[in-house]
């Protein structure tokens, strides 16, 4: 689910309405799924917090190699976060996770491995070299694998 719903959700669900089809409430993620999709999320904040730095406050560049290590740490286990038999609502991942296992795990090594060049680079204080790596990660690593593990977000 991307921001702008999450953003028309909450807000309708703070007035008191819904639209039509709307009013069956969305399962509460628990146990491994809830771990991951908190893992993701930080990822993805750890994401927006790059791209700020990078296209506002440049002279931070260096810390983005902090961002970029966090990054790296959480997708370097996650495979584990997607054990067999963890498909249930409200998951995002699509069939392919337990179907590819090793295009999976290697979809997850290509991220984890250009968030690491992400941090190395950051760490040079080259503000476009960065710039290169954050959009590789986003593109190649990020977006690699949810475009093929994961669910499209409903718009």
């Amino acid at each position: 689910m991307d921001k702008r719903m999450i953003a028309l959700l909450t807000g309708a669900l703070a007035l008191g309405s819904v639209g039509p089809g709307m009013t069956q409430e969305q399962p509460k993620a628990t146990g491994i799924v809830a771990v991951r999709q908190m893992t993701m999320k930080a990822n993805g904040d750890h994401m927006g917090a790059i791209k700020a730095i990078l296209t506002e406050q440049p002279q931070l560049v260096k810390r983005v190699a902090w961002h970029a290590e966090a990054i790296t740490e959480g997708v370097e286990y996650v495979p584990e976060l997607f054990p067999e038999g963890s498909d249930q609502p409200p998951t995002a991942a699509l069939p392919a996770v337990w179907k590819d296992q090793k295009g999976f795990k290697a979809a997850a090594a290509k991220a984890e491995n250009l968030a690491k060049k992400l941090a190395e680079t950051a760490k040079g204080g080259d503000v476009q070299a960065t710039l290169a790596a954050f959009a590789a990660l986003g593109k190649e690593g990020c977006g690699g694998c949810h475009e093929t593990f994961r669910k499209k977000p409903q718009s």
